[in-house]
């Protein structure tokens, strides 16, 4: 996948029009289908967007998937301090950002994991973070900033910390209120454990 043309925001009014239908419309689609399952017809009729016109902005699907985790981690703030989990006050505001922005939606959430949970849909979310990820890190460590363990392994680890703190989030009863689940997360994350 070419994601060159993911790296500029629309800069039209149409085309970040354009942008915001096809997210709602895969948003839409995912809790309801598996996204391997989703067609480019169904995902055109849904956004009401033509299909030459999702060509002119994506490849596939897979492109739009991974606009939409790129979109959905530059509104939350993701930067330096907090992918190398370095700075507390930020990594709690980001934990909490992210819980807030599943709160605010938790119900269609946890429908797109279900509906999602047995496909491919979770390894292509996980292969996208790690992709963007690994292009932050790499830009990190142009300033003198580098993890001590090898990026792959450390992308990956991350990765998956940031995807199962949302799963449990998501799956667990409504035990915990956002801002204490995200300290809780905080807590984990500073290997805080016990009393």
């Amino acid at each position: 996948m070419d994601r060159q043309n993911q790296e500029k925001k629309p800069e039209t009014i149409a085309a970040r029009r354009t942008h915001i239908l096809l997210r709602n419309g895969l948003f839409s689609l995912l809790q309801e289908i598996p996204f391997e399952k989703i067609t480019l017809t169904e995902l055109c009729r849904r956004s009401m967007v033509p299909r030459s016109t999702f060509y002119r902005y994506f490849d596939d699907k897979y492109d739009l998937l991974y606009c939409c985790m790129r979109d959905f981690l530059d509104q939350s703030k993701l930067d330096e301090d907090i992918i190398y989990l370095k700075n507390e006050d930020s990594m709690r505001k980001f934990m909490l950002e992210i819980i807030q922005i599943m709160e605010s939606q938790k119900t269609a959430f946890l429908r797109v994991l279900r509906v999602n949970r047995d496909g491919i849909f979770m390894e292509i979310i996980r292969n996208c973070l790690i992709q963007i990820l690994t292009e932050q890190l790499k830009g990190a460590q142009s300033h003198g900033l580098a993890p001590k363990i090898p990026l792959p392994i450390f992308t990956y680890l991350l990765v998956d910390f940031y995807i199962s703190a949302v799963k449990c989030y998501l799956e667990l009863p409504d035990q915990f209120g956002a801002e204490e689940f995200a300290e809780n997360i905080f807590l984990f994350a500073n290997r805080d454990f016990f009393l």
